[in-house]
């Protein structure tokens, strides 16, 4: 008699799934080949990955990429997948702290068995330093949340604090070891096909060819698991994979999450080649607001407690 799945299994499944999506976009669509190993980058401590991503980071003014970025329910394993374009910059807002911004345009949406791409899919998250943006095209809304005080900074993708869930950039080596337990793990750990599959059954050798496709996505990199220290954590732990490009600079891939208190899982697969240090994409960073739009604004410090929402169609008192 066939085993019943493990939630171990479904999120296998699911998290190669993303990989497969992404990988068909490189590979139109092509069965995938079995995983070939490439050479590792050597490390020998989760504190030397930190002293590279320091060095490789040093730099870093601009990028962008393809993005995916899935979340899985841990009720009922309900999957939301979207796609798109992510850019990144890093201005002198400081000497000592840069302003750091960043957008992530998506343009499809997977939410069960349903895909749609053009309005219905698009949606468009932005950080300026200050504000973060939302962009709902099939609703031509636009929510505005303070979420950084006037006069102060933050990192947007901070580990655990920061308003998108966690991409490895421009973090501080001492502020990790000091949040977090770091440990260099093989790279494919937590991506294997469970050896309970059977592969003579349809549907487990589906789970089995896309958690292949998983590892070939992230063959190549070397990965970090956080668990972090402090109490109440947002993240039970933090999964982080880098891969080198054609000079040994460590770039990141891909994170994954899980969630301290749903037990959710959220993945972002960055797809290479990054473009580094180009021009800044203002055309995802900027958010244009269109006539015709509504524009919710919701601020951190208000006249009256509790906080107020002021919602009026774009033009319009």
């Amino acid at each position: 008699m066939r085993k019943a799945a493990t939630t171990r299994f479904t999120t296998c499944m699911i998290l190669c799934a993303t990989s497969l999506a992404c990988a068909h976009q490189l590979t139109g669509h092509r069965a995938l080949p079995t995983v070939t190993i490439q050479q590792q980058p050597e490390f020998d401590s989760a504190e030397a990955v930190l002293t590279a991503l320091e060095a490789a980071d040093e730099d870093l003014r601009t990028f962008d990429s393809g993005i995916a970025y899935t979340t899985i329910s841990d009720l009922g394993g309900a999957i939301t997948r979207r796609t798109g374009e992510l850019a990144f910059a890093s201005d002198p807002a400081t000497a000592s702290a840069p302003r750091r911004r960043f957008a992530v345009s998506f343009e499809t949406l997977l939410r069960g068995e349903r895909y749609l791409t053009g309005d219905r899919a698009r949606q468009t998250i932005a950080f300026d330093g200050r504000w973060l943006w939302e962009k709902i095209h099939s609703e031509m809304q636009i929510n505005k949340r303070e979420v950084v005080r006037q006069g102060e900074t933050v990192d947007p993708f901070e580990l655990g604090d920061g308003p998108f869930p966690p991409l490895p950039i421009g973090q501080q080596k001492d502020d990790i070891l000091r949040r977090y337990d770091a440990r260099l793990v093989p790279w494919s750990d937590s991506l294997e096909p469970d050896p309970d599959l059977n592969p003579r059954f349809a549907d487990e050798k589906r789970e089995i060819d896309m958690a292949n496709a998983l590892m070939q996505f992230a063959d190549g990199s070397v990965q970090l698991l956080l668990v972090p220290r402090g109490a109440e954590p947002r993240f039970a732990e933090i999964r982080l994979w880098y891969k080198p490009d054609d000079e040994g600079r460590l770039l990141p891939r891909m994170s994954r999450t899980v969630d301290a208190q749903s037990r959710d899982v959220s993945i972002v697969q960055l797809m290479h080649p990054l473009n580094i240090n180009d021009q800044a994409r203002e055309d995802l960073l900027q958010i244009t607001i269109e006539e015709g739009w509504s524009l919710s604004e919701t601020r951190l410090q208000t006249a009256e407690p509790g906080g107020t929402t002021r919602t009026s169609p774009q033009g319009t008192p």
